[in-house]
């Protein structure tokens, strides 16, 4: 690889760990979540750093090519994002669920209430 190209990689790297620090401190962005990208982010430095481990990882897993061994890690990683994704908003579906059945049911006591006030104010 490249060392210009090493360099303009590292250098994004470094643009988006900032960008994701800055989100944390804007409270835009929980900080679970932004550790999994700078972890990430960092993870890709260390391959931009030493391009050599890619290969012998590829030797390793027995894939022909470095690329499709970052291919793979990159389908990987997304894949494990999505399905941490997918149960967060169940999650919060759920939640919203609850609060919405909770909310209608306070609603309804309180116009039984105000019913039966009404009632008693008239006898």
């Amino acid at each position: 690889m490249l060392i210009e190209l090493r360099l303009l990689m590292i250098a994004i790297i470094i643009a988006l760990v900032v960008f994701f620090v800055l989100m944390l401190r804007r409270q835009k962005l929980d900080l679970k979540y932004c550790l999994v990208w700078v972890f990430a982010l960092l993870g890709t430095a260390v391959f931009c750093i030493f391009p050599g481990l890619l290969g012998g990882l590829s030797t390793l897993l027995g894939i022909a090519l470095p690329v499709n061994t970052l291919f793979l890690i990159c389908i990987a990683f997304l894949a494990c994002i999505c399905i941490s994704l997918t149960i967060v908003v169940s999650r919060l579906s759920d939640r919203l669920r609850k609060l919405t059945q909770n909310i209608a049911i306070a609603e309804n006591e309180r116009n039984n209430n105000k019913e039966n006030e009404s009632n008693q104010q008239k006898q």
